[in-house]
């Protein structure tokens, strides 16, 4: 079964940022959110569309890049 992931813990550990740094960037109201989408395994199956924008916006301000959804979700198709 195709399945889609996360790769928001890799990125972060790339980049050398922490979760708490993501979730003040981002302005999420809620930093366990950003927590839980950043611990290996424990990552959430749904998130909003706001805070999926919200992470994005946050990791554009950390990084000074541009950062697509590829960078932090991987499609992984049915082998």
């Amino acid at each position: 079964m195709s399945e889609t992931r996360w790769k928001l813990a890799e990125f972060l550990k790339a980049k050398k940022l922490s979760a708490y740094a993501l979730a003040k960037a981002s302005g999420i109201k809620q930093p366990n959110t950003v927590y839980r989408i950043a611990r290996v395994g424990y990552e959430p199956g749904r998130v909003d569309l706001s805070t999926l924008t919200a992470v994005l916006d946050g990791l554009r301000k950390l990084t000074g890049e541009e950062v697509q959804l590829s960078d932090i979700l991987e499609y992984v198709p049915d082998s």
